[in-house]
């Protein structure tokens, strides 16, 4: 009795046919390396101190995260009523150092901001009859570009690229 025995030899796949699938899983990565993923730069990330002169003054100070004063820095105090134009412009000292003094100031939450995009900090600090409270001085959220929905998005493109690559290649191995 003779036994029949299937044997399966492997065909190569075409590199015509290979190609598109390999651009497709490619592509995504390529995506990436031009685009790169936005990322907040730390090397001179600026850091804003204050202490409380008195009960109405506040003292400002500037650095970059590597120590230095961040001198002349642009400085623009926005009303509470008015967050569109500010009431105050001046600039920090050679120490990157400025006073904000609300003796005659409305009550409210004012909005200092210091410096310039990309090296930007903006406070709130609320004002009442009695003076500053230093605790409740808060920093406003920066407005940066969301760097995970984009990172989710390349990466889950990728990985359904070579989902597709994959049943594609079993297809033809059948």
């Amino acid at each position: 009795m003779r036994s029949q025995f299937q044997v399966a030899i492997p065909v190569p796949i075409p590199l015509e046919e290979l190609m598109p699938m390999k651009s497709k899983v490619l592509m995504p990565l390529l995506l990436l390396a031009v685009l790169g993923v936005p990322t907040r730069a730390f090397a001179h990330a600026l850091e804003t101190n204050y202490v409380l002169e008195d009960a109405n003054k506040v003292k400002f100070t500037a650095v970059f995260s590597t120590g230095e004063p961040h001198k002349n820095a642009k400085i623009k105090i926005y009303a509470p009523n008015d967050l569109s134009q500010p009431v105050l412009e001046a600039e920090t000292d050679e120490k990157g150092q400025f006073t904000f003094d609300t003796h005659d100031k409305m009550p409210g939450e004012w909005e200092v901001s210091i410096g310039e995009s990309g090296h930007q900090d903006i406070l709130t600090v609320p004002v009442t009859s009695k003076g500053i409270n230093l605790n409740d001085i808060s920093e406003v959220p920066s407005h940066q570009s969301p760097q995970i929905p984009l990172l989710a998005i390349v990466l889950s493109g990728g990985l359904g690229s070579a989902a597709v690559l994959s049943k594609r290649l079993r297809s033809i191995k059948s």
